[in-house]
């Protein structure tokens, strides 16, 4: 590994520096599930549904651990809910054990179907979904998934059709799983903000072991080890270390690419505490700036630094999302960056909700949609600009998260718009 001891210090001085800022004994209560599922029987009640129908993995894990607190690994997972009834888990022997560690004690099936695939289990019995499922719930005349149709594979949308009888009524509820995911509570927030802690921590170590002749692979090490050292338990998105042409993409996982001196360089971590997510994006050159790219950090960031501001106004004074992505995307129409005007390169809305995810939540504002945001949300302020024929400013971005309490609006990372001068720099303790 091209990083020597002395060198690996500044990481350790960076993970003390954030330890003590983070609980790691801090778990959602197990009160507030129960207060979850209450919610849910209420709309379930509401719409005649006899059975609501969820299901997740590992990279869409919203819905299943918002009722479960499990997120099953490598197999898949579904549970279904009925009014005055706990939800009952769906899972494979093999990751479906771990869910005993949430303290839910929610019933626990193991089936086929969420097993990996002709694997033989000695001493565990699978049951029969269709009998399990009408064993937890009697009559079933109507259903309601409550996971978005475009995640649920065919195979079990056809289940719920034909496995209940010919008369058996199916109906989209996953409005309501969304919109309760959308309203955050105050433990949901404090995992946010402890994840957005430490992924601030997985960058800012990620900053002071940068060098020519690094490669893309080992600074993302040094971030993946700096959030699992910190309590982070997994990730909205693999850690990202581009550099040079790779910068085009947007969330490109790190290469083994050797990072030269003068290449444009984009990192990003987003480490997942009790499941909710936390970011920090940012971009740097490896050495001295050229002057395209003095002009593209310089415009990049102004952006940014409105779309913040109009991030505060919007949540104070209930005006339209849509303002904060006007705010950068109108300011990027006035400024040329080598020669091109900047709104070319502005290639994504500014903002996105956060939560069990890390982009996947609702909601995503764009240039024309006016709606308000909720009352207690997550947002992630994502300002990204990519795209530039000049391969020495050809992608970057940064990205901070922020939560909506009320009409305030709080943002948790200590970390400078600008990280240039922190490039190879030890943390001050």
């Amino acid at each position: 590994m091209n990083i020597p001891f002395g060198e690996m210090k500044r990481v350790f001085d960076v993970i003390k520096h954030y330890d003590q800022k983070i609980d790691k004994n801090f778990k959602i209560p197990l009160e507030e599930y129960e207060s979850r599922y209450k919610k849910i029987w209420v709309e379930l009640e509401k719409r005649k549904i006899d059975l609501g129908f969820f299901f997740w993995y590992r990279e869409m894990p919203g819905d299943g651990i918002y009722l479960t607190g499990y997120n099953p690994t490598i197999e898949r997972a579904s549970g279904v809910i009925a009014v005055n009834k706990r939800p009952m888990l769906i899972a494979g022997p093999e990751s479906g054990i771990l869910s005993r560690e949430v303290g839910l004690n929610l019933q626990t099936e193991f089936v086929n179907e969420f097993s990996i695939p002709d694997e033989y289990y000695e001493g565990i019995e699978r049951a029969d979904l269709a009998e399990i499922i009408h064993d937890y719930a009697g009559k079933i005349t109507r259903i309601g998934y409550l996971t978005s149709d475009d995640l649920i594979p065919a195979k079990f949308m056809s289940f719920l059709h034909t496995s209940f009888g010919k008369d058996i009524e199916v109906v989209d509820a996953s409005d309501i799983l969304e919109e309760l995911r959308y309203e955050k509570s105050d433990a949901e927030f404090k995992c946010m903000e402890q994840a957005d802690m430490i992924a601030c921590a997985a960058v800012r170590a990620m900053l002071s072991i940068a060098k020519p002749g690094i490669r893309e692979s080992e600074l993302a090490a040094v971030g993946d080890f700096t959030v699992k050292a910190l309590g982070g338990c997994g990730y909205g998105f693999e850690t990202i270390v581009n550099s040079s042409e790779r910068c085009r993409t947007v969330i490109g996982p790190a290469s083994n690419r050797v990072i030269n001196e003068g290449e444009i360089v984009q990192i990003g971590c987003s480490p997942s505490f009790e499941g909710y997510k936390g970011v920090c994006r940012r971009a740097f050159v490896m050495g001295e700036r050229n002057e395209a790219q003095k002009r593209y950090f310089e415009v990049m960031n102004e952006g940014f630094r409105r779309a913040k501001e109009m991030l505060y106004q919007v949540c104070e004074n209930d005006l339209p999302s849509n303002l904060i992505d006007l705010a950068a995307r109108d300011y990027f129409a006035t400024e040329l960056v080598d020669g091109i005007s900047m709104k070319n390169f502005h290639f994504y809305s500014t903002c996105h909700g956060t939560g069990l995810t890390e982009c996947l939540e609702k909601m995503v504002i764009t240039p024309t949609k006016e709606e308000l945001y909720g009352e207690n949300v997550g947002i992630m302020l994502d300002l990204g600009c990519y795209g530039h024929p000049n391969s020495d400013i050809c992608g970057g971005c940064v990205e901070d998260a922020f939560i909506k309490k009320g009409n305030e609006a709080f943002h948790f990372s200590d970390m400078p718009i600008d990280v240039q001068n922190l490039v190879g720099k030890e943390i001050q303790l």
